[in-house]
């Protein structure tokens, strides 16, 4: 099941999206996409988090599309959440 989260921010969409590639890529993982639409995928253990990011007003809006069983959306909600702080 899916799991969705908004991640308000200040400032434009590319310094967040920037933010977030960085961490993401940091992690070994890769983001794809522009400005106002995109993918990533995050190693896990021996699986990945998959999901989905829209950009709407001073929002990104993240959809988590598939995840290892033994990580919760909530986890890795707070954990993005904190690399975008």
């Amino acid at each position: 099941m899916a799991h969705n989260f908004d991640v308000p921010f200040e400032g434009t969409a590319e310094t967040i999206l920037a933010k977030a590639k960085r961490a993401i890529e940091s992690g070994n993982g890769t983001m794809t996409g522009d400005s106002a639409t995109g993918s990533f995928s995050l190693p896990a253990g021996i699986s990945k988090v998959k999901g989905e990011y829209a950009v709407e007003d001073n929002k990104l809006k993240i959809t988590i599309t598939d995840k290892p069983i033994y990580v919760s959306g909530d986890m890795i909600e707070n954990i993005l959440k904190k690399h975008l702080s």
